[in-house]
């Protein structure tokens, strides 16, 4: 009895030996993430907690300090934090193969249901009563938008420089049209350079304060200028390594092989606008809104209407919102342009997973890391809040407005998944259209 208490206690504290747990295999690897992308609905912290449950405490794959650590990188990249997370954990486990089985494992579900819902809405999308209920989710995607935004206004955005950033990010992808990585960009460099130099101009000032240690409230360990260089907390790392260079090769080849082919030069295109957007999805597919609508827009791709419907969808379904894409390719060139836009979207966070994963494990402890995460997240908030911006300047009555004013209040007070909003949302769209309102 004793030695099961003290190996539970090892397990809590994250100091389990890599030899004393079993190593998943490639083949359970894709299944447990592909039985979470069945449940994974809700996106955020209910799919995170799907993943700490069966990793964590059932499967014993990680401790918890090194699922908080996975966390941790998962959120620094672009794409889906639960996605990103599955790869990574493939990575650690099983290399670059462990990786795709993992990503793929968990957006597989979800776009399989996008692509169905997708094909519905071609053929019935037309019918009122489909009409009334895709509004009323409409509504609903943006109330749950900006009830993200709220919460993350007020658990990490703290500080007055924050919100200008924030504020900033805003204008800049609603009324200057940048894309979302050069908002991540500038806001990652206002982070570094106001929160470093205030951390160094402030010592100098005091004088004698200079030599006290400043500790990162995040991670709890002090970081002064005696303090040696942070060590990795985990031993164990990915079992292959990653090379660039090879997968470059084998994607250029694959290119070649589908050019020499004749492939569509429409394909060529979608598949280069999506994989930019999927570049630039930090904080999840929300964040990416006003600027894929604005070259969906500019390429004809979609009405203002279907793009709304498109982002509804994407909700709907389990996995990342990003499998909006699906939807979008499906409406721009059928089945060809589901699976290329498909693919697109998400290549672009894999591969920053594959070949930024275990580096970002071992930086995220640095100070300069910390403060770009403290310039990125008010970035990430405003991108959100741009979204909501753009989407909500589509609603066609009061009913909508009114839906996502409620879906708001309800998620700021209480926990509900994002889903059940979602239908509700439709159902009562569908009423008040029965009633005439």
């Amino acid at each position: 009895m004793a030695s099961v208490l003290r190996s539970s206690a090892d397990w809590l504290r994250g100091t389990v030996h890599p030899g004393e747990r079993e190593r998943p295999t490639r083949h359970t690897l894709f299944l447990t993430a592909l039985r979470i992308g069945l449940v994974g609905f809700g996106g955020g912290i209910s799919v995170l907690s799907n993943i700490d449950d069966a990793l964590v405490r059932q499967r014993r794959w990680l401790t918890p300090r090194e699922f908080s650590h996975t966390i941790t990188v998962a959120q620094m990249l672009p794409g889906g934090a639960a996605a990103n997370a599955l790869a990574y954990v493939g990575l650690r486990f099983a290399g670059w193969t462990g990786a795709l089985l993992g990503y793929a494992g968990f957006v597989l579900p979800g776009a399989v249901a996008a692509l169905a819902l997708s094909v519905a809405y071609v053929h019935f999308g037309a019918i009122p009563a489909a009409s009334q209920v895709l509004s009323g989710c409409n509504a609903a995607v943006v109330g749950i938008i900006v009830a993200i935004a709220l919460r993350m206004v007020r658990t990490a955005v703290g500080m007055p420089w924050q919100m200008a950033v924030a504020a900033g990010a805003l204008l800049l992808c609603t009324v200057g049209s940048a894309s979302p990585a050069e908002v991540v960009l500038l806001s990652i460099a206002v982070g570094v350079a106001v929160d470093l130099g205030a951390r160094r101009a402030l010592p100098r000032a005091l004088g004698a304060l200079a030599r006290l240690r400043v500790a990162l409230p995040e991670d709890g360990r002090e970081l002064g200028r005696a303090n040696p260089e942070p060590k990795p907390l985990d031993k164990e790392g990915p079992t292959t390594s990653v090379r660039t260079p090879a997968l470059l090769g084998v994607l250029a080849l694959t290119l070649s092989v589908l050019h020499a082919g004749g492939l569509d030069a429409r394909l060529v295109e979608m598949a280069v606008v999506y994989f930019r957007t999927g570049l630039g999805a930090y904080g999840g597919g929300f964040a990416v809104v006003p600027h894929l609508k604005a070259m969906v827009a500019s390429h004809g791709w979609a009405t203002d209407r279907q793009f709304t419907d498109a982002v509804a969808i994407g909700k709907l379904t389990p996995g990342p919102v990003l499998l909006m894409a699906t939807c979008l390719g499906y409406l721009q060139q059928g089945l060809a342009g589901a699976a290329v836009a498909t693919v697109a979207i998400f290549t672009a966070p894999f591969l920053l997973v594959v070949v930024l994963g275990s580096w970002l494990d071992r930086m995220r402890s640095r100070r300069w890391v910390r403060s770009a995460l403290r310039g990125l997240t008010p970035a990430v908030v405003g991108l959100m809040a741009g979204a909501a911006v753009t989407l909500g300047s589509g609603f066609q009555d009061r009913a909508e407005i009114g839906i996502a004013a409620a879906t708001t209040l309800t998620l700021s007070r209480f926990t509900v998944n994002p889903v059940w909003m979602l239908v509700l949302g439709g159902g009562v769209r569908v009423a008040l259209a029965a009633l005439g309102v």
